[in-house]
């Protein structure tokens, strides 16, 4: 399978930040030439694997203001200057420790540059100090937006360390430069620095946004918690998800597992393709949207459970489901997980992999049970080197009855 994107070919650098910034690496390239980057970026960390199908490439229907979410995070101005309170924009390039202060972002939608300064002179007049990761102390740590792309909602999380936050000016702020829906606050008092938070507050709205992905045959609608997993680029998703659709449809399989399914995407979207899908997931806030989204959609058909894949995937291969879909994190399949399917192999395994090289280690774990029968890389991420990559494993193991996991 082979396909490219009906974007332009663009070679115009579009953001100021470029070079600096730690996100955008490939905006100086045409579209066309990042999709070939890819493409053999695939392609190279594959080549240890004997068999494989041709690499097919989707490209990504919005180049420009496609992420769905953003994290912004706050910082010290170093030496200090006159008139700059702080910093908010995100790390520069090879400087984990740094913040670069950003004016705009094409990432997001054209409204978060406002939102940024405004959440900036909120701090100076509120005299709300940004959190210094060396000295460990401050308040501020991250801005974090999620931003519907198929209907108006938008929502707003600060990320704190302790203590008090004015609220009402702040919402104020937000709302005067940001159409947001819900605003939210929440704690990190650890010492790690992540946007996850221990604790949420709700400052207004309903604590979550809820977006709708659209395919030929009809559209789904997923309520997105603050702290849940969903697929950063909306109208790339629907590619990859319609992908996913289609080959279980070709499949005929009537039961499916959907392996860390987070708010319940794939899942969901296999539901009017399959009897029955049942959905795993460790976050256990992903698994009460994910409930809640099956009952939003009216499907009766997704079950979903909270816990490790590696925990109880050995239980569901014994149910003898058809096709098995893994969406595991960046580092790849636990060695449990890959022991059970191993050991109790489904007939198809669909596999969604943002991390080419553990993609690779994985299938070869896999292959005296799996033949490799589709290849497509899946460009969710315009103008970054990273790149998803969809593969459908046939289970060969009639043809290997001595395999064993290693």
């Amino acid at each position: 399978m082979s396909a490219t994107s009906s974007s332009p070919t663009e070679s115009s650098i579009r953001c100021r930040h470029f070079g600096a910034c730690g996100g955008c690496s490939l905006q100086d390239r045409p579209y066309e030439d990042q999709l070939a980057f890819k493409k053999g970026k695939v392609a190279a960390a594959l080549a240890g694997i004997e068999g494989l199908p041709p690499l097919g490439i989707l490209g990504a229907p919005r180049i420009w203001n496609y992420r769905n979410k953003m994290e912004f995070s706050f910082g010290d101005v170093y030496p200090p200057a006159a008139g700059q309170w702080l910093k908010l924009g995100m790390k520069p390039k090879g400087r984990w420790y740094e913040i670069l202060d950003l004016s705009e972002c094409h990432l997001p939608s054209p409204e978060a540059a406002p939102l940024l300064a405004a959440v900036r002179a909120w701090a100076e007049d509120e005299k709300v100090p940004p959190y210094n990761s060396h000295k460990k102390e401050g308040q501020l740590r991250h801005l974090v937006l999620r931003e519907a792309k198929n209907r108006p909602e938008r929502m707003v999380l600060l990320v704190t360390t302790a203590g008090e936050i004015p609220r009402r000016s702040f919402v104020d702020a937000v709302l005067g430069a940001y159409p947001a829906t819900t605003i939210l606050i929440g704690r990190n008092a650890k010492v790690s620095d992540t946007a996850v938070s221990d604790t949420l507050e709700v400052l207004t709205g309903p604590g979550h946004v809820t977006e709708t992905l659209r395919f030929s045959d009809g559209a789904l609608d997923y309520r997105i918690s603050p702290q849940s997993f969903f697929q950063t680029n909306t109208t790339g998703t629907e590619a990859l998800y319609g992908l996913l659709r289609a080959w279980t449809r070709e499949l005929q399989a009537k039961s499916v597992l959907d392996l860390y399914c987070g708010g319940g995407g794939i899942a969901l979207s296999l539901a009017g393709a399959a009897r029955k899908v049942v959905g795993v997931e460790s976050n256990r806030s992903a698994v009460q949207d994910a409930t809640v989204n099956a009952a939003l959609n009216g499907l009766e058909n997704c079950e979903f459970y909270g816990g490790t894949v590696e925990f109880l995937l050995p239980a569901l291969l014994d149910m003898q489901p058809e096709a098995a879909v893994i969406d595991p994190p960046r580092a790849g399949l636990h060695a449990g997980a890959l022991r059970a399917l191993i050991e109790t192999p489904p007939p198809a395994l669909f596999y969604v992999s943002c991390n080419p090289e553990a993609l690779a280690r994985d299938l070869k774990v896999l292959s005296p049970r799996y033949r490799v029968e589709r290849l497509v890389a899946v460009d969710l991420f315009p103008h970054t080197d990273h790149v998803e990559t969809v593969a459908w494993l046939k289970n060969q193991a009639r043809h290997a009855p001595d395999a064993r996991f290693p």
